[in-house]
């Protein structure tokens, strides 16, 4: 009985078809959750994607929407991008890589979701991908709320300088801080998440005006600036020293 059986499983599994598995998909780019820049220079958003079965890929189809939206979603309601058909004569690549280019230039700043899915010659066996990516067009806001520009700083104590920075498309990244001029060595003191709190050492305070620049930078790689001046003073030590007179 049980050699029968065998027997009749190892027929089944040679009936099958090959591709009775579903084919491996496989975003390459860009990441999961990533970020980018869209603007007259940069209108496109290209995606990388390969799929891969031995029974032969048969055809691949591509969907966006915008916002972030899981499987559950109404798959009518998505726009069809892309789509192509592999299979010549009934027979399919074993593997393909695509790279869809697809025009954002106009589009809401935000977060679009990206199904893709490819059959192979089998017909009945799919292989689907979901990505979210963000695009950007515009640069993020930042100001410095305090100190206010002019203000007299004491010396003899690190400065708290805080920022105020938002970006309508992917969020802030980080916020950095820089002295008298925005160099490419690192910056004075990094913030990344708010409220932005950057801090000037004491050391750098002995002087009798300074320029504090912050750079706030968005997921997508913009950024902007905003700076104040001060005039680190010797107040502090003075009134320190009168209250321990008297």
């Amino acid at each position: 009985m049980k050699k029968t059986l065998r027997f009749a499983f190892a027929l089944l599994i040679g009936l099958l078809p090959l591709g009775a598995t579903d084919p491996t998909v496989t975003w390459n780019s860009p990441g999961e959750g990533s970020c980018r820049q869209i603007d007259a220079a940069q209108p496109n958003l290209e995606l990388s994607v390969s799929a891969a079965d031995p029974g032969g890929i048969k055809q691949g189809i591509m969907w966006m929407k915008a916002g972030h939206l899981d499987w559950t979603s109404d798959r009518g309601t998505w726009m069809q991008i892309w789509g192509h058909t592999y299979a010549h004569d009934g027979v399919g690549p074993t593997s393909v890589n695509e790279t869809i280019t697809v025009r954002m230039l106009g589009r809401a700043v935000g977060e679009y979701s990206f199904i893709v899915e490819f059959a192979d010659m089998a017909s009945h066996d799919t292989g689907t991908k979901l990505l979210h990516v963000s695009i950007d067009s515009t640069a993020p806001t930042v100001a410095v709320t305090s100190p206010l520009t002019g203000r007299a700083v004491c010396r003899d104590k690190n400065l708290s300088v805080n920022v105020a920075a938002s970006d309508a498309g992917c969020g802030i990244g980080q916020v950095q801080l820089y002295l008298n001029e925005v160099t490419p060595t690192t910056p004075v003191s990094v913030d990344t998440l708010p409220p932005y709190l950057l801090i000037v050492p004491k050391e750098m305070l002995a002087v009798d005006s300074l320029r504090i620049i912050v750079k706030a930078i968005d997921k997508s790689g913009r950024s902007s600036l905003a700076e104040v001046t001060v005039r680190p003073t010797m107040i502090c030590l003075m009134r320190r020293a009168k209250k321990e007179i008297e």
